[in-house]
């Protein structure tokens, strides 16, 4: 017997910069082919994993992502896409759902290059697809400033805390309240390392000092919950805590709705650091607005979320969801 479905209206996520049509990187065809077959082939992937990661497209995510990438720098990020999906998998629906011990020894060694535990890299406990990710740290070492490169080490290490949170809430059986889903999401995501990707990718010269400025943290954290575009887990949380679907849809719309708003008076109010320093940090945040577009495009491109026909949904914003509310994902 199938499950019973309902139709609820989804919130108009287009909105401000996000109605603009996205640029598309000229080499995501050819790159995203090279990309999918290095990784499967690293990690002899099984032909279900292949097909899987070629049907998921994150290299369109990243043609979007970063949009004036040259090719070598453009497979990087393809690279560092495609790979999180199956990674992230093993945390998901694989042997480690429900292996906090063992998730955390995995995270740590993924961990440690960008940590500089370099000692043991070559250890046969470490696994062939946290291997892969050595490549994209290694390339991104090259000819990098050594600021985007802690960034995205401290990004990566969000990304395992988050991860390693929702794993617990799993284990234990804790349902998280809203605010706390939506913070545990801004690291779990994977959003924030991507934004380091995008500055190494179009070879951004952003000063150091522009990142501790509270406006370009808090543009960053609206990036990353905007990118929450497909609001699954939160629609879940408030429907786990009595509200209908259509409801929950809306509540999560409105959360949405203020942080457009927000992010409208943050780029407003940004300050100067100089004529050259003001244009790499307006090229920053076109990044993050990029990452942004990418999430929001991508789902709506994808079957992942939105079932067979994404375009149907978009045009009209109305889904199909399954009556009971399913359990929370990571």
């Amino acid at each position: 017997m199938e499950p019973e479905q309902i139709t609820v209206l989804l919130p108009d996520m287009f909105q401000t910069f996000l109605k603009q049509p996205p640029r598309i990187n000229p080499h995501y065809q050819s790159v995203k082919l090279e990309s999918e077959e290095g990784l499967a082939r690293f990690c002899s992937f099984e032909p279900s994993m292949r097909k899987r990661v070629n049907k998921c497209d994150f290299s369109y995510f990243c043609a979007i992502a970063a949009p004036f990438a040259s090719r070598a720098r453009f497979r990087t990020i393809c690279d560092w896409g495609n790979w999180v999906f199956p990674y992230d998998d093993m945390f998901d629906n694989g042997h480690l759902r429900n292996e906090p011990e063992e998730s955390q020894r995995v995270m740590e060694s993924l961990m440690m290059p960008m940590l500089g535990n370099t000692a043991n890299l070559n250890s046969q406990d470490r696994l062939r697809i946290v291997q892969f990710h050595d490549t994209v740290v290694e390339r991104m070492a090259l000819r990098t400033p050594k600021g985007v490169q802690r960034r995205f080490a401290l990004a990566m290490q969000g990304y395992c805390r988050g991860a390693l949170t929702q794993i617990d809430h799993q284990f234990s059986g804790k349902i998280p309240t809203l605010e706390e889903i939506a913070m545990i999401r801004r690291e779990s995501a994977g959003c924030r390392p991507l934004y380091y990707l995008v500055e190494y990718a179009h070879r951004l010269r952003v000063p150091d000092e522009v990142f501790e400025h509270p406006i370009i943290q808090e543009l960053e954290n609206l990036g990353q919950d905007m990118a929450e575009g497909v609001p699954h887990n939160m629609v879940t949380v408030c429907r786990r805590n009595g509200m209908s679907a259509q409801k929950a849809f809306n509540t999560v719309g409105r959360l949405l709705e203020r942080r457009y708003e927000r992010w409208d008076k943050a780029e407003a109010s940004l300050p100067s650091w100089g004529r050259e320093a003001d244009v790499e940090v307006r090229k920053y945040i076109e990044g993050i607005k990029c990452v942004v577009k990418a999430n929001l495009n991508w789902s709506f491109k994808s079957e992942r979320y939105l079932g067979a026909n994404p375009e149907v949904v978009r045009a009209t914003r109305k889904v199909h969801i399954l009556a009971d509310s399913p359990p929370i994902g990571v």
